[in-house]
């Protein structure tokens, strides 16, 4: 196997460069060149020695014949593009994002390559002999809607086993977990991961649950940048990590009580299944990515997406259980990430891939 990626393809580029308005304008301009165009070039390079070619969606927009590639050709979607800029439409549209000076600069540089990333995702699911996506809103929307059929297939994310040991040799007892109170919230400071929603779900669990706790991770954002966002009352209440390595993530996990993920839209929810594998009962909305994941629990743990009242119920209801019924939580969110495991996922990946190059060689 050989992989081809950003790095590969413009190594310049992840060199340390200066700061400053001229560079900031020359970052914009280098994430605008191409991928896809040194992708072909490698391609065409070295397509006889390749059975299977799995690229992003928008990574490979041309004909197999063009690449001088008689392989199969997998296009994978870890987040549906067309999605993603629905999102950011309504985004604009109910909380107004994107009417800053800054905001409106950084749109008209960028827009040139979100133009060319919604045409590339159809070339690219065109010429594929097989579209591979990572939750079912996705399957029902590139198999019915955009009308691929048959040519798509659900393949979720997973975690590797000793990932899984990780989490599971990192956690504290129930009873030290309930004492904590602390809802942990897992990914990026943005209003597709709920960003707009927390402070009101904290402010609502905070009258139902006084002393609850909020541990924000991987926010990608100055602390104080995040902390902005919530009321002088609950700020003291919340704890905000920047940033993590991997490595670190089941130790922080390994106190807190609930897991939480008011997103509206994931190409796969890893942050949810994290949260499930370090034992965690985790409450999040009834949204894309979240859904396949947290559908598999017995207990309801999903609420409508932008119910922040309900939300803060249910981590209100989390928090305060019974050692047993919380031990019991536990351990379902613990088996339901065992399902999602890496080798399991890989042998049925190549398994589907391997069936549909068998047919295409058959024909």
């Amino acid at each position: 196997m050989e992989k081809f990626s950003y790095d590969d393809a413009f190594p310049e580029a992840m060199q340390p460069r200066g700061t400053g308005a001229l560079n900031t304008l020359a970052g914009y301009i280098r994430s605008n060149r191409s991928f896809a165009e040194r992708a072909e070039v490698f391609v065409r390079r070295h397509a006889s020695q390749f059975d299977i070619i799995d690229a992003n969606q928008t990574d490979l927009t041309v004909s197999k014949s063009s690449l001088g590639f008689g392989g199969l050709l997998v296009a994978r979607s870890v987040g549906l593009i067309p999605a993603y800029a629905d999102f950011n439409r309504v985004a604009r549209k109910r909380w107004k994002e994107g009417t800053s000076a800054r905001d409106v600069i950084h749109n008209m540089l960028t827009l040139p390559r979100r133009k060319r990333a919604l045409r590339d995702v159809h070339a690219s699911f065109r010429h594929a002999d097989l579209i591979n996506v990572s939750n079912c809103d996705d399957l029902n929307t590139v198999s019915n809607l955009m009308g691929y059929k048959d040519k798509v297939v659900y393949f979720p994310f997973g975690l590797s086993q000793s990932r899984l040991q990780a989490f599971s040799a990192s956690r504290q007892s129930a009873t030290q977990r309930l004492k904590a109170r602390t809802v942990a919230f897992i990914g990026m400071w943005n209003s597709r991961k709920g960003r707009r929603d927390w402070p009101r779900i904290f402010e609502a669990l905070r009258r139902l649950v006084p002393d609850a706790r909020l541990l924000i991770l991987g926010a990608g954002l100055p602390v104080e940048h995040v902390l902005s966002d919530f009321s002088l009352e609950t700020r003291g209440a919340v704890r905000v990590v920047s940033a993590y390595q991997s490595e670190e993530l089941p130790e922080l996990l390994g106190s807190v009580t609930v897991g939480a993920f008011p997103g509206y839209l994931e190409g796969f929810g890893f942050g949810i299944l994290e949260m499930l594998a370090a034992g965690l009962p985790t409450i999040a909305y009834d949204a894309p990515g979240s859904r396949d994941i947290l559908g598999r629990l017995m207990r309801p743990t999903m609420v409508a997406a932008g119910d922040t009242e309900e939300f803060a119920r249910l981590l209100a209801e989390t928090l305060v259980l019974s050692e047993e019924r919380y031990t019991k939580s536990a351990e379902e969110s613990d088996a339901v990430a065992r399902t999602f495991a890496w080798r399991e996922i890989a042998i049925q990946t190549r398994a589907a891939y391997v069936d549909r190059l068998t047919r295409l060689r058959a024909k």
